[in-house]
C-alpha cells in the first residue's frame, strides 16, 4: 500500500468513526474570533489561543481547507489572516518605503478578494450567521481596526467569525456548508482520469494540498506531490497530471496527514501536545494505525516529542480501565513477552505505518516509509531494547529514541543531531535490520572527543562514556551478531571470563583510572580525559606508559593507606592482564573500540555499586580529596 493510500484510508476510517471533517474542511489553527450581531455588527473580540505569555498558541479547530497559496493573492472561506479578514497587518518598517507601498497595495487587494469571494459565495444564501458576516464586510474598512480588542495582539493572525449566543463558528452552519459544497461543484475540474489512489475514474487534482506541520518547511505549508517544471513533466501532462490523483483522494490523504501533523490543541509545561508525531532531529514523523488500541501501543513505543513516556505512567487515555491494559502490555512487552500473549483487546495483525519526512524547499522528501503488522512492530522494538540492555540498565530506560540521537550531537543539543542519522536509525528499529554504521562511528567519535560536564538543566553529570551512548555502542555489536556479521557476541553484564581483547583493555583502563583516582584524588585531567581516545584506538602506543605510572599510583597509595588496598589494584591489573595473549594490539577497529567502551563501562560499574570491593577504597578517595583541597 502506498503512502497516499495508507493516508486515505485513515481518513476513511475518521468518516466511519464520525471524528472526520466534512469535505471541504480542514484541522486549522484559529487564534481570534469577532463576534457579530444579526445585523451585522461587531460586538466582542474573543481570543482563542490557550497557554500563557509568549507561548500562547492557536486552538486547531475544523475550517474551510485553507487556499492553496505561493506568490499570488487567494482568499479564504468564512477565516483567514487580519490582512484578508481585516486589510490589516503589521508595518515592516525594515524595508525600503517602495516596498512598503507595494506591501500596502497588497494588503488592498487581499482584502478586497476575501470580500469579493464572501460577495459570490453568499449572495443568495438564506441564513442570518452568513448574512451578518456579509454584512459585516459590506460594511467594514481597516480604519476601524484600532477600535477593536486585541487590536495589536491579533495583526497577522488566523480570525474567524461567530454569531452572538451561539458557541459555533458561521462556518460550521449548515448554510455556509452548503455554500462552499456548491462552490466547489461549480468550480473547473480537472479531465477524467484513473486515481492512482482508489483506481477509479475520477477528476484529477491538478494542485495536491499544502502540508502544514513538518518542522522547517514553509509555514504556509509544503507539498507532498508537485510537478511545477518541465523538467518534471511527461507526455505534455502539466502539474497533477503526471501522477493522477482523484481530487476526493488528494483532500482525504491531505486532511488525514494534516490532522496527524497537527496539535491536539492541549500543552503540557507550556509546549502542545502532539498525540501523532515526533521529531527526530530535522525529521517529523507522524505515525497511525488501523485501529485505535494498535495506535495508543505505537504512540508509547515511539515517545512524546522529546519527553519519556514512563511504561509506569502509561500515555493519557480516556478510559481508566484501557489505560490499565495499555500499561499491562507495554511492562510484559518490556519483560519480553510477545505482544498478544492473553490479550483479547490487541490484533496483532492490525497495520501501523510510520512516515519521516523532512523539508525540501516548498516540498517535503520522504525519508522512510515503514509498514508494519502491530506484532511485527512490537516485536522489533523489543528486539531493539533487547539489544541496548545493559547491566546495569542506561537512564531512562526503554529510552526513546530521540534521546539516544541526542547522545550523538555535539552539546547534547537536538539541534546538532546528525540529519542523515534519525531516519536511517529509526529504519533499522523498525525493521530489525542492522544499525547503520554511522551509528557506531558518530557514537565513537563523540566519546573521543566530548569531555565530562554538568548539566545546567538537571545538575547532573554528562559522562563521555555515558550508559546510553555505551548502550548504542552494545547494540550495533549485538546486532552485528545476530546478522552473523561478527562472530562473538557481546556481554550485557561485566563477564570476567570474556579473552576478547579490546573488552579487556576497556576493564584494565577503567581500574587503572580508579587506581589514579585513590591515589592522587580528583584531578583536572584525569586519565580518561587524557588518554581514553588513544588507548581505544592505539593501545600498544599507551598502555605501556599508563601500566608505568600505575606503578607510581600503587606506591602513592601503599604509602598512605597501607598495602592490602595497593596489592588489591595490582592484583586486578595482574587478573586481567594474564587474559591478554601476547602484546598489547597495535590498532583496534571501531567494532573493537566498541568492546572497549563496553569493558570500560562494565568494570566501572563494579566499583560504582562497590561490588566485590574493598572498603578501604571508599576511604582512600576521601582522604585523596580533601589532600587535594589542602593543596
Amino acid at each position: 500500500m502506498t503512502i497516499l493510500q495508507a493516508l486515505a484510508a485513515r481518513y476513511d476510517r475518521q468518516v466511519i468513526l464520525g471524528d472526520a471533517p466534512v469535505p471541504g474542511f480542514a484541522p486549522s489553527q484559529i487564534s481570534f474570533t469577532i463576534v457579530l450581531d444579526r445585523g451585522g455588527n461587531s460586538v466582542a473580540v474573543q481570543d482563542e489561543r490557550t497557554g500563557e505569555g509568549a507561548r500562547r498558541r492557536p486552538q486547531i479547530r475544523l475550517a474551510p481547507a485553507a487556499p492553496k497559496r505561493t506568490v499570488g493573492i487567494a482568499s479564504g472561506a468564512f477565516w483567514d489572516k487580519t490582512s484578508y479578514v481585516l486589510g490589516r497587518s503589521a508595518l515592516d518598517v525594515t524595508v525600503s518605503e517602495a516596498k512598503q507601498v507595494k506591501d500596502a497595495d497588497r494588503l488592498i487587494k487581499e482584502h478586497a478578494a476575501f470580500v469579493a469571494r464572501h460577495e459570490a459565495l453568499l449572495a443568495d444564501v438564506d441564513d442570518i450567521g452568513c448574512a451578518a458576516l456579509l454584512t459585516f464586510l459590506r460594511n467594514w474598512t481597516p480604519d476601524q481596526y484600532d477600535a477593536l480588542t486585541h487590536a495589536d495582539a491579533m495583526l497577522d493572525h488566523n480570525v474567524a467569525f461567530r454569531l452572538q449566543g451561539e458557541p459555533a463558528f458561521i462556518h460550521d452552519r449548515p448554510a455556509a456548508r452548503a455554500a462552499l459544497m456548491a462552490e466547489a461543484n461549480a468550480r473547473d475540474s480537472g479531465p477524467d482520469a484513473m486515481c492512482l489512489v482508489t483506481g477509479m475514474m475520477a477528476p484529477v487534482a491538478r494542485l495536491h494540498p499544502s502540508i502544514k506541520g513538518v518542522i522547517g518547511a514553509q509555514s504556509s505549508g509544503a507539498a507532498l506531490v508537485s510537478f511545477n517544471l518541465d523538467a518534471f513533466t511527461s507526455f505534455g501532462k502539466t502539474q497533477g497530471g503526471n501522477a493522477p490523483v482523484s481530487e476526493a483522494a488528494a483532500f482525504a490523504y491531505g486532511t488525514a496527514l494534516n490532522a496527524l501533523l497537527a496539535s491536539s490543541g492541549t500543552t503540557a509545561k507550556g509546549r502542545p501536545i502532539y498525540r501523532n508525531r515526533v521529531m527526530l532531529g530535522e525529521t517529523t514523523v507522524p505515525f497511525w494505525a488501523e485501529h485505535g488500541d494498535a495506535e495508543a501501543i505505537a504512540r508509547a513505543l515511539l515517545g512524546g516529542e522529546e519527553e519519556y513516556v514512563d511504561i509506569n505512567d502509561g500515555p493519557p487515555l480516556d478510559d481508566a480501565t484501557e489505560t490499565d491494559k495499555l500499561r499491562t502490555t507495554l511492562t510484559q512487552m518490556q519483560d519480553g513477552v510477545p505482544l498478544g500473549s492473553g490479550d483479547t483487546h490487541l490484533d496483532p495483525a492490525s497495520k501501523v505505518y510510520v512516515l519521516g519526512l523532512s523539508p525540501n524547499a516548498a516540498r517535503l522528501s520522504v525519508r522512510f516509509w515503514v509498514e508494519l503488522s502491530l506484532a511485527e512492530f512490537a516485536r522489533n522494538f523489543q528486539l531493539h531494547w533487547q539489544d541496548l540492555r545493559l547491566d546495569p540498565p542506561p537512564h531512562p530506560w526503554p529510552p526513546p529514541l530521540w534521546r539516544l540521537l541526542v547522545e550523538l550531537a555535539p552539546q547534547r543539543k537536538s539541534e546538532n543531531i546528525p540529519q542523515h542519522l534519525s531516519g536511517a536509525v529509526m529504519r533499522a528499529i523498525l525493521t530489525g535490520q542492522p544499525y547503520p554504521r554511522a551509528l557506531l562511528t558518530q557514537t565513537i567519535m563523540r566519546i573521543r572527543a566530548d569531555h565530562d560536564e554538568e548539566d545546567r538543566r538537571t545538575g547532573r553529570t554528562l559522562e563521555k562514556v555515558s550508559d546510553l551512548r555505551v548502550a548504542m555502542l552494545k547494540a550495533c555489536l549485538a546486532r552485528l551478531y545476530r546478522w552473523n556479521l561478527i562472530a562473538e557476541d557481546v556481554p550485557v553484564s561485566l563477564d570476567p571470563d570474556s579473552v576478547n581483547a579490546a573488552y579487556r583493555l576497556g576493564r584494565l583502563f577503567a581500574v587503572l583510572e580508579r587506581l589514579q583516582r585513590a591515589a592522587l584524588g580528583p584531578r583536572n585531567a584525569t586519565v580518561r580525559d587524557r588518554f581514553y581516545a588513544s588507548a581505544s584506538a592505539t593501545p600498544a602506543l599507551v598502555f605501556p606508559g599508563l601500566i608505568r605510572n600505575a606503578r607510581n599510583h600503587s606506591k602513592t597509595l601503599r604509602s598512605k593507606s597501607g598495602a592490602g588496598l595497593a596489592e588489591w589494584f595490582e592484583d586486578h591489573i595482574a587478573d586481567i592482564a594474564s587474559g591478554l595473549s601476547g602484546s598489547f594490539p597495535k590498532t583496534l577497529p571501531l567494532e573493537e573500540q566498541g568492546r572497549f567502551a563496553l569493558g570500560y563501562y562494565h568494570q566501572r560499574d563494579v566499583f560504582r555499586r562497590k561490588k566485590d570491593v574493598p572498603a578501604e577504597i571508599a576511604t582512600a578517595e576521601a582522604e585523596a580529596d580533601a589532600a587535594d583541597e589542602d593543596n
